[in-house]
């Protein structure tokens, strides 16, 4: 998988990345036991699921390197009649930039999606910002402890991505460095609960993750 912005770029100006605008149906199994608030979803894309939950009255800030990816999103959400905003950032690679969750002034108005350019690998997420976090094919271990903070007490986290067993299908990511060892998603987030977990070998290799963050005691 390409690791720099301008190469994924180049992949979501094709036909095939824009043509992407149904949610993962994991989000969509779950959504029933999902409250509303604010939502991060980490290495967007096109901001299928991003535009899916705000859709569904989330609140959510979308984060991707890519500039044309969230593009696509902000035509996807404007499409569908949902407000787009951009958010400004520390400058993509030279710092690390600071995610922020929208204010409680702009959550009081419609849902909508919060736009922000930034690469994950230097960056920071906040603390207790979020009711829910998503992550769809995108696997960078070092935020794992960072995810586990920015969820608020009781706040979701839904996470889906490749395996290993990913190799034995022709397409998907090939670098083992990307890739879940056997049972890896179920221990990355020592601190949460975890209430679903399963890993698929049918036509592609991923683990699928629903965890909580324990709500705070009375």
């Amino acid at each position: 998988m390409p690791n720099d912005p301008q190469q994924w770029d180049a992949r979501y100006r094709s036909e095939n990345h824009r043509a992407e605008t149904e949610p993962a149906p994991l989000l969509c199994e779950l959504l029933p036991f999902l409250a509303h608030g604010r939502a991060l979803d980490l290495a967007m894309g096109g901001g299928r699921n991003a535009v899916f939950l705000a859709a569904n009255g989330w609140h959510v800030t979308g984060v991707d390197s890519s500039r044309i990816a969230l593009e696509n999103a902000a035509a996807l959400a404007e499409a569908r009649g949902l407000p787009v905003l951009w958010v400004s950032s520390s400058k993509h690679r030279e710092s690390r930039a600071s995610l922020q969750a929208p204010s409680k002034e702009l959550t009081q108005k419609l849902p909508g999606l919060w736009l922000l350019q930034v690469d994950l690998e230097h960056s920071t997420l906040p603390v207790g910002q979020f009711e829910l976090v998503i992550c769809f094919n995108y696997l960078q271990r070092s935020l794992f402890s960072a995810i586990e903070a920015a969820l608020r007490p009781g706040g979701m986290l839904i996470y889906e991505t490749y395996t290993l067993d990913q190799l034995a299908f022709p397409k998907g990511p090939r670098n083992p460095d990307h890739l879940l060892r056997p049972e890896e998603l179920r221990r990355a987030f020592p601190s949460l609960e975890t209430l679903f977990y399963r890993e698929l070998y049918a036509g592609k290799g991923i683990a699928s993750l629903l965890a909580r963050r324990p709500a705070r005691s009375p």
